[in-house]
């Protein structure tokens, strides 16, 4: 079930008009980088997105112009993720999964310094329940992550009545930004 989501929603990714696409992404941009959760926090962790993916990229501009502590993800070992800080001359490379992950994993940012996460999906419950991209990274690093997580969507990823089974480890979102069509 998941995996035929997956790949429903990363066709939909893929064949959204380009010009559809950047108004949603400035719009939920704006939706971020306006709520309360951005403004109450000094250090937010983002993923460094890839096409199909929402674009992070101007979310990391302004977080960095805002004088915000900015960190990106790591996909270590054992499916344990680290967040690590981002400045725009750090080094990236890209992972195995085609991510773009810092090249220095050597400082960490602890969970508890982190006070807010975009947490990237494929498919949201309307009550924050997630699929992801199927590495499990971000439902365990979510186990024991006590800050403010909030998702950005495009209106179609937004699931009323979702038919996946929610699993004892999945932990949802608290906060989703629905971009409007």
């Amino acid at each position: 079930m998941k995996e035929r989501i997956r790949k429903e929603m990363l066709g939909k990714l893929r064949d959204l008009p380009s010009r559809e696409r950047l108004r949603m992404e400035n719009e939920l941009t704006k939706a971020v980088c306006s709520s309360r959760e951005w403004k109450a926090s000094k250090t937010i962790g983002v993923t460094w997105s890839n096409f199909p993916e929402i674009d992070t990229h101007k979310i990391i501009v302004k977080g960095l112009e805002e004088g915000k502590r900015m960190v990106v993800p790591y996909s270590g070992k054992d499916r344990v993720m680290t967040f690590h800080e981002y400045l725009p001359d750090t080094a990236m490379l890209r992972s195995k999964f085609g991510i773009m992950e810092p090249a220095d994993k050597s400082n960490p940012v602890p969970p508890q310094e982190i006070d807010l996460l975009l947490v990237p999906g494929l498919a949201f419950s309307e009550t924050g329940y997630r699929i992801g991209f199927g590495g499990g990274y971000y439902d365990r690093y979510l186990a024991s992550y006590d800050g403010q997580t909030l998702s950005m969507l495009f209106p179609f990823q937004l699931f009323k009545d979702p038919d996946w089974e929610i699993e004892a480890f999945d932990v949802p979102v608290q906060k989703l930004l629905t971009a409007v069509f």
